[in-house]
């Protein structure tokens, strides 16, 4: 799996190199950046939030998402030159870095694991330990995902046989509703879509976990030397995106609304609600030395990071400590 991820990671780069179109542009007094992702999820609202507030432009820059389509992809467009940011799992260039890779992680965008036990049986309690899975079988995102891996380890943390069945990203309360599987770990806002449904909600894995490196910042590390003042904007920009968040959550529940329309008022105020809460849209844009070890150590421990002291060194940040600093 891991040979086959470089070589798409390898043929990919190579055709956003032979595209060849310019990250960074200048258009008026806006700087434009291209900023890579892997598709238009509710949980990288920092982004989009950042981007509706005004944020990026108070820092001289406009941005240009596109979508990847997947976290290989999405480090293979920075890599490659074809977007100098990228918006997915960090872990995925600590694990490039062993191959030559120059990716860092600046910053953060989701903090701690976002997802949440749901289930349509009242019956089951909240669960508050882990032995309390027995007799359940949870629906998840495939192997090796980190839902996957973190669900098994909640099951085998009780002693108990991981009873998992894996579902695509969109089917996983549906498994639940078609009796397939007894609870969902879900993301938001299908979290509170599924409440809205009459679902319950039975834990939560960033209670569970604490912080976690789940979805950052990547940049090559040559941009971070030739061009730090437009990378140190860019992190600017998201601390207040952060800050904001963290004030006004209700704001921020109507920008939801109108960046997801589709989604009803009520459980869109819920989800925004229930990742504030929790930390999981963080108060800040800092990554913690041990959120990042918590991730790199799954990797590893899987067998996908051979050296830690080498994924160590790609988080890099003292560009979100400058941010956050000079928001105080």
């Amino acid at each position: 799996m891991k040979n086959n991820f470089f070589i798409k990671l390898g043929a990919i780069a190579a055709i956003a190199i032979g595209m060849f179109f310019v990250s960074c542009t200048k258009k008026g007094d806006l700087e434009t950046v291209r900023v890579a992702q892997f598709n238009e999820f509710f949980l990288y609202m920092p982004l989009y939030l950042a981007d509706a507030k005004g944020f990026f432009a108070e820092e001289g820059l406009r941005i240009e998402v596109v979508n990847t389509g997947g976290d290989d992809k999405t480090l293979a467009a920075v890599m490659g030159g074809s977007a100098m940011f990228g918006i997915a799992d960090p872990t995925f260039a600590a694990i490039a870095k062993e191959r030559g890779g120059d990716g860092k992680v600046i910053a953060s965008i989701v903090n701690g694991v976002p997802f949440w036990g749901v289930t349509r049986n009242h019956e089951i309690p909240e669960i508050t330990d882990p032995a309390q899975l027995s007799g359940y079988s949870v629906a998840t995102f495939p192997e090796p995902s980190t839902a996957f891996l973190l669900q098994r380890d909640m099951f085998e943390r009780a002693g108990l046989r991981p009873n998992i069945r894996q579902g695509a990203f969109g089917t996983l309360w549906t498994m639940v509703e078609a009796g397939q599987a007894d609870i969902a770990l879900e993301l938001e806002p299908n979290v509170s879509i599924a409440a809205n449904q009459g679902g319950k909600v039975l834990y939560s894995l960033a209670e569970v976990y604490g912080d976690f490196a789940i979805t950052g910042v990547t940049v090559r590390e040559r941009t971070t030397k030739k061009r730090p003042e437009i990378v140190q904007r860019f992190v600017n920009a998201l601390q207040k995106s952060a800050q904001f968040a963290h004030a006004y959550p209700d704001s921020v529940a109507l920008y939801a609304e109108k960046l997801f329309p589709n989604i009803d008022r009520t459980v869109s105020a819920n989800a925004i609600n229930r990742v504030i809460s929790t930390n999981t849209l963080p108060k800040d844009v800092i990554i913690s030395e041990e959120a990042w070890e918590k991730a790199i150590q799954q990797r590893h421990g899987v067998g996908e990071i051979r050296s830690l002291e080498t994924a160590r060194s790609v988080l890099d940040m003292s560009f979100a400590k400058k941010a956050v600093e000079g928001r105080k």
